[in-house]
């Protein structure tokens, strides 16, 4: 393969580096006097952990509907309002603030954790996003829209019609996230049946070991939850040691209408196998993934913490079957410096997948990313977030770098330039992103 492949631009570098290095210095010059409280990341394993809240102490309070069991309800409200600014030297800037694009969310999801006797439980995470389904529009709505999408289309040419035609997936904006039932059978082994996400990766920004789930992790949004199948899981745990197996059936999600109703094929099913285990404060693990006319996969994964300070983790693929062999590896790493409250990532990422080159995050060849947030800058109402993401292989990139301010609990404004390198022998798109987050949260 060329060189020029795995080289970067040198103009884009020293873009890129300037931009990062002076909002790193502006940043550290303030990031004085910080505490350790209220770390960034949460909820990595996209599952919502609900608090409780003071209450009168009747019954219905305390969540016990059952006579033997008990049921939580939680859920979020995701409120917010974006523009994006573009600038280029063919437009005035009169012009460019006209075809400033709007992107509205409005999402709630629900969740519902049903306990009915000690031995069964019932979960379910459904959820409803805008663009909503009224009387006047009951018709399949595209789905969210990412910025990259947007910034190489004229504004005139994002409509519905045309998500459609460039072959997006559409879906109904009411949606369910999870919906499984757990119980055990003995003292080592749980079974799991249902629409369920499935962690198998240990990577933030690229997971190429999670080979289960239908959707990928969106580096620009790495704690968001991805899509996980229907399958049928079970766990089995071995007394006295911290090792575990779990096994999965895996229906096909291509339905077929038959004289019967809606099913599938059952040679399509995928069957997949997982052990884990815990040595030294490293978690070890390695897989195997089987489905019909599909490459096979083998993985592994470790994760862990060297000099007691820095989290490390990695992974490695291999795909094969008679006409094709493929490899996938990454390896990352987390920083918390609590004080003065600043959290490095960084994540590489070689996808031997020749099928995924005219993807634009986690293509085919070499991937990076890099992420720096500052938990406090001046105040705690004052915070900051720096991105890059880069594929060398096809010479694009993503950087944006925010300033965010929560003057209450119930409002925060974020800004910052949102910059895109397309190929590195041209010139970048530049925009300015603003985001206003409207209440919400989590109940």
């Amino acid at each position: 393969m060329h060189n020029s492949q795995f080289t970067i631009h040198n103009t884009a570098v020293r873009r890129i580096l300037l931009s990062i290095m002076t909002f790193l210095c502006v940043g550290l010059l303030f990031a004085q006097d910080f505490s350790d409280d209220d770390f960034f990341f949460a909820d990595d394993d996209g599952i919502i952990e609900m608090e409780e809240v003071a209450a009168p102490k009747t019954d219905l309070a305390r969540g016990v509907l059952f006579e033997t069991g008990s049921v939580k309800i939680g859920g979020t409200f995701d409120l917010s309002l974006t523009t994006l600014t573009t600038f280029s030297k063919e437009k005035v800037f009169k012009d460019e603030l006209k075809d400033t694009l709007l992107l509205p969310t409005a999402g709630a999801s629900l969740t519902v954790d049903a306990r009915p006797t000690e031995n069964l439980r019932m979960y379910m995470k459904t959820g409803i996003a805008y663009p909503f389904v009224t009387a006047g529009n009951a018709a399949l709505m595209g789905n969210p829209i990412k910025l990259p999408e947007i910034l190489f289309q004229s504004p005139e040419d994002i409509t519905i019609p045309t998500l459609i035609s460039n072959d997006m997936s559409l879906r109904n904006m009411f949606y369910v996230k999870e919906l499984f039932s757990d119980f055990n059978l003995g003292q080592n082994v749980a079974i799991r049946f249902g629409k369920q996400t499935v962690t198998w990766g240990v990577g933030y920004f690229y997971s190429p070991s999670d080979v289960i789930n239908l959707t990928q992790i969106d580096p620009e949004n790495p704690t968001a939850q991805v899509e996980g199948p229907l399958c049928l899981r079970s766990q089995v745990v071995f007394p006295g040691t911290q090792a575990a197996i779990y096994s999965y059936i895996i229906p096909d999600t291509s339905l077929n209408i038959t004289s019967n109703g809606l099913g599938v094929m059952a040679r399509d099913t995928a069957l997949a196998a997982k052990g884990e285990y815990v040595i030294g404060g490293w978690e070890i693990g390695g897989g195997a993934w089987y489905k019909y006319q599909n490459p096979s996969r083998l993985t592994a994964t470790a994760s862990g913490t060297i000099f007691n300070k820095i989290s490390v983790f990695g992974e490695a693929v291999f795909a094969f079957d008679q006409d094709t062999k493929f490899g996938q590896g990454t390896a990352g790493f987390m920083y918390n410096w609590k004080t003065p409250e600043i959290t490095f990532m960084g994540q590489y990422y070689f996808n031997g997948d020749e099928s995924a080159k005219e993807a634009f995050t986690g293509a085919y060849g070499q991937n990076a990313a890099i992420a720096i947030n500052f938990g406090k800058i001046l105040n705690k109402k004052v915070t900051a977030n720096i991105f890059g993401i880069s594929n060398f292989t096809n010479e694009t990139t993503i950087a944006s770098a925010m300033l965010n301010y929560n003057p209450v609990n119930e409002l925060k404004v974020s800004a910052g330039p949102y910059i895109m390198w397309k190929d590195y022998k041209e010139k970048p798109v530049t925009s300015a992103k603003i985001t206003v987050t409207l209440g919400g949260g989590k109940f």
